[in-house]
């Protein structure tokens, strides 16, 4: 084949492409924005979805989808993945019931800008669990940097109010909203423990599985003594669009991010969900911005750069 002036580039530009578009960033990027459309959703389809229903089915779509793709590897590694069984099983579990089941219960009680100012809190409650797991490298100053930011959740979930917080007057959402983030930060922090060696797409799978043992009880109780969820055109094309973008794509494209640039680094692009949350919510939710949306993001704001400013040295 003769190369011309343009040969090498067009026989580059493939490759090029296919380099950025599976770099550790843009990964993690495409995964925020997943994860930041996925609350609004959720909350959008709130009145025809129940959030124990729309969790269980998002798992159990989501696990047939991805199973085709996985199904060889799973094979291959199946005594690898009995082998860790154990840790598999508790990070499906942080996953799935504590961070995602738990999100979408909060998601009945709260608007989705409020879930966005919590979540930006993320990075921080990160590096608070990998130093008590782990023991990773926490100052003094970083400490201040965790309680600026967890004043400023503080400050949001009361409204702005100081009175309504000194008589714990709080919004029940925001604080399953809060504490779903906080397991999912065990979940980010504990990947360190899944061996390097299980294949991402069987790691997803088994976890995505499990997700869905552990959710079913939810479901079967939310079902018989609260409200069932009914299969209709809005809440089936919810599922599918959770299954495809939030759990398999996000979940896949965020364990890669991990894995190439680490989760300390990785957790910065955690700031992205509530830029894309509250961008979203405003459009399509018609929610607006309070005061003490503002006051709560900038106090986070300013405990995640004291604190990550730290953890850089």
């Amino acid at each position: 084949m003769s190369q011309n002036s343009t040969g090498p580039v067009e026989a580059k530009s493939p490759n090029s492409i296919v380099a950025f578009l599976t770099s550790p960033v843009v990964c993690v990027v495409v995964a925020m924005f997943c994860w930041g459309a996925t609350t609004i959703l959720v909350r959008y389809v709130r009145n025809d979805a129940p959030p124990m229903g729309l969790a269980f089915w998002r798992n159990m779509a989501s696990f047939f989808i991805l199973l085709p793709f996985a199904i060889r590897p799973f094979i291959a590694q199946w005594s690898l993945v009995r082998e860790h069984l154990g840790i598999l099983s508790l990070q499906a579990a942080l996953l799935w019931v504590g961070g995602n089941a738990l999100l979408f219960l909060a998601l009945q009680y709260t608007i989705a800008i409020n879930a966005a100012v919590i979540n930006s809190v993320e990075p921080v409650f990160i590096i608070l669990v990998a130093w008590l797991l782990f023991r990773d490298r926490f100052t003094g100053v970083q400490a201040l940097g965790v309680v600026i930011s967890l004043a400023g959740v503080l400050f949001l979930i009361s409204d702005g109010s100081f009175e309504r917080l000194l008589r714990l007057e709080l919004n029940i959402g925001d604080l399953i909203v809060t504490c779903a983030y906080f397991f999912w930060a065990f979940y980010a922090v504990l990947l360190r423990k899944v061996p390097r060696s299980i294949d991402t797409r069987v790691m997803v799978l088994v976890l995505i599985g499990l997700g869905a043992i552990f959710v079913l009880p939810l479901y079967l109780y939310e079902t018989f003594f609260v409200r069932s969820f009914r299969p209709t055109p809005e809440t089936v094309g919810t599922v599918l669009t959770l299954a495809v973008f939030s759990s398999v794509i996000a979940t896949l494209l965020w364990n890669r991010g991990i894995r190439m640039m680490g989760v300390t680094r990785a957790a910065l692009f955690l700031h992205l969900i509530p830029v894309f949350t509250v961008i979203l919510a405003i459009a399509f939710l018609g929610e607006a911005l309070a005061y003490y949306h503002i006051v709560g993001m900038v106090m986070v704001a300013i405990g995640i750069a004291i604190t990550s400013r730290q953890g850089a040295h």
